[in-house]
């Protein structure tokens, strides 16, 4: 072969190689930015869903605030924030068109709904019939409810989404990047220093952009992140600081009743009664919430915990009310579990004492408490002869200020069971209610084995 022949070779050889190394980086590149415009598609699918519920939440808030408002100065303010927040959902419905949104502009008809049916509610409250308008939202409530439950599918698809995409995206990227490292030693090999400088110049450049997008996108999320953070430390201060107000106010009203009763006409001393039992709710809302949000910053290491002492445990706490009850608590061999002992033991008192409290009138509560091993974690049983849960709201029940009875039948909060459940996933378990026949509620609730313990101790409870 003559020289030219051989420089021709060569020269078609390092073309050949050039334009294969650099159509493979330029695939990689391609395709990760694609992966990474569907991520961000999905988290722009993710926050027009939150925001969606966020506005029909404050929307319903509003409504509520109609349902309880004393005159028409307050129906008028409700109403008008309620409209407020009517007109912010019907400007987001037009943003979901042509930007990928299939989920969200498959609830476009139910959110236009919604909307009729609140300025339908509003109007009927301007018009002083507040009646109407409370009997519009029992009326709707149900679909109401099925919607934000469908909103809030389209959010949690859409998160899962995202991570299955970046999850893709970054195998794909580590995958892509160990072959295109055999391409490019063997272009080197090939092509010698010029060849090197071709990939370092364009594809690596190429590469450390989409990398360095990436990692932007990352501390937005992580920004975020503390965004939230310093939201639920807001909250935790500002339920912490409302207490004394409250305590304050059912303190005041109870002293003007016990002093000035002979001066108080019967109308007066039952406002006053009405006064001292919302500042009541309101105190025993603040203290759940203030346990609610301090679950998720509380950091104390896990130790074995024997569940026969935290039930005797909380035996004692509930003392006062098992006298006044005649309440049994029956518990088998229980064995040690791995966990916080204070949670556990907060866990077991709150589902003891709604076993106790809902009760039908005249009954007596018995509550069971036991554990089988199931793998490596023990489900842990506790079951009473109260009066039952549906099983359509078996989940629900775990939902924070969720309540399926008033305050006059059965007094609560709605937080016991949401902290119930916090307890349980920060155990790297999970609670839930099983169906049983006749009446009673049966609660599950799995916890980890106790640490450094192979075989695990039982005592009697």
């Amino acid at each position: 072969m003559s020289l030219r022949a051989r420089i021709l070779t060569l020269v078609g050889g390092f073309v050949a190689m050039t334009l294969v190394v650099m159509l493979f980086g330029l695939s990689t590149i391609s395709d990760y930015n694609g992966m990474m415009a569907e991520y961000d598609r999905a988290a722009e699918n993710a926050y027009r869903g939150e925001r969606l519920n966020y506005l029909i939440s404050s929307a319903v808030m509003e409504s509520r605030g109609i349902y309880a408002s004393r005159n028409p100065t307050e129906t008028d303010t409700y109403a008008g924030r309620l409209d407020r927040d009517l007109d912010r959902i019907e400007a987001e419905i037009p943003q979901w068109h042509g930007e990928s949104m299939a989920d969200l502009t498959a609830l476009e008809a139910k959110t236009r709904d919604f909307v009729a049916v609140r300025r339908d509610l509003s109007k009927v409250a301007r018009a002083g019939s507040i009646k109407d308008a409370i009997a519009i939202g029992d009326r709707t409530r149900q679909s109401r409810m099925t919607f934000q439950a469908d909103i809030e599918r389209v959010v949690a698809d859409t998160r899962t989404e995202m991570l299955k995409t970046r999850a893709h995206a970054d195998t794909y990227r580590r995958e892509r990047g160990i072959s295109f490292a055999v391409v490019t030693l063997v272009w080197i090999a090939v092509t010698a220093g010029l060849a090197l400088w071709l990939v370092s110049h364009f594809i690596t450049r190429e590469i450390d952009t989409a990398r360095r997008e990436a990692e932007a996108r990352e501390k937005l999320l992580k920004e975020l992140t503390q965004s939230n953070t310093e939201l639920e430390r807001f909250a935790y201060v500002a339920s912490h600081d409302m207490q004394e107000p409250v305590r304050m106010v059912n303190i005041y009203s109870q002293m003007v009743l016990e002093d000035y009763q002979d001066a108080v006409d019967e109308r007066g001393r039952k406002y006053l009664r009405t006064i001292s039992a919302a500042a009541t709710r309101m105190q025993a809302m603040i203290l759940d919430l203030l346990a609610y949000s301090r679950m998720r910053n509380d950091h104390e290491e896990f130790s074995a915990v024997d569940l026969g002492d935290a039930v005797r445990q909380a035996r004692g706490n509930l003392a006062r009310l098992l006298d006044e009850t005649g309440a049994r608590i029956e518990a088998g061999m229980l064995p040690l579990a791995g966990g916080n002992p204070v949670q556990i033991q907060r866990l077991l008192e709150n589902l003891i004492g709604n076993g106790i409290k809902y009760q039908p009138p005249g009954q007596t509560a018995v509550i069971h408490v036991s554990a089988v091993e199931a793998g490596d974690r023990w489900d842990i049983t506790v079951e009473d002869n109260g009066i039952g849960i549906d099983p359509e709201f078996t989940e629900k029940v775990f939902e924070p200020f969720r309540r399926l009875h008033s305050w006059e039948e059965y007094p609560g909060t709605g937080l016991g069971l949401s902290i119930c459940r916090k307890i349980a996933e920060r155990h790297g378990g999970r609670i839930w209610v099983e169906p049983k026949p006749g009446p009673g509620t049966r609660v599950h609730f799995t916890l980890p084995h106790p640490p450094l313990l192979a075989t695990p101790k039982t005592e009697a409870a």
